[in-house]
């Protein structure tokens, strides 16, 4: 009896766990469209980012998407990482280190927050940050737009313009970090059309 028991139990936690995962399965659970929808309230028009991106990869401008292979895992996180990092740079290198500023930086889809500090003592970078804290500038855009800055070949009045990144915060720190980019920005090329539907 008691063997029956444990074999009625067992079937049951076993029953929960398939009916759980069968349960959470479909798109109204999926935590990183919560995510995004949760970064739009806070953020609105953040999202918007994503169709300017695609735009710009159906124009040509940007490179084609990837297959989802390449697009997650370990190795898409460092890289992903160490981009925002050099943008970072960048930016340290072009701003007054008395300012103090805080930025956070938020890559979608995947909702992945960098915050960057630059201050007296040079630059603080936090990979793979909570989010942004009270009195953060935040930058919205897409891995692939920062690598075309960092690499020189966006520049970020463009990017600015056809969404493919937006700015939330202090209207003057915004100034400044807008400057900062200009100056960083040589782009070897800038488009001389406007994406459709911007």
């Amino acid at each position: 009896m008691k063997m029956r028991s444990l074999i009625f139990a067992a079937y049951f936690v076993v029953a929960g766990v398939v009916q759980s995962a069968v349960t959470h399965a479909c798109g109204f659970e999926n935590p990183q469209a919560i995510a995004l929808g949760t970064l739009n309230l806070k953020y609105p028009d953040a999202v918007h980012v994503l169709a300017a991106v695609w735009r710009a990869e159906d124009a040509g401008f940007l490179i084609p998407r990837r297959g989802r292979a390449d697009g997650a895992g370990s190795f898409a996180f460092y890289r992903a990482a160490s981009v925002v990092k050099k943008l970072g740079v960048n930016l340290a290198d072009s701003l007054p280190a008395e300012t103090g500023m805080a930025i956070s930086v938020v890559l979608i889809p995947q909702v992945m927050w960098t915050r960057l500090e630059v201050g007296p003592d040079g630059l603080t970078v936090q990979s793979h940050a909570g989010g942004p804290r009270d009195g953060d500038l935040v930058i919205v855009t897409e891995e692939k737009v920062i690598r075309e800055l960092v690499d020189r070949k966006l520049d970020s009045g463009t990017a600015e313009i056809t969404g493919l990144l937006r700015f939330y915060g202090d209207p003057e720190e915004i100034a400044n970090v807008r400057a900062a980019l200009a100056k960083t920005d040589q782009a070897e090329r800038t488009p001389s059309f406007a994406f459709a539907g911007r």
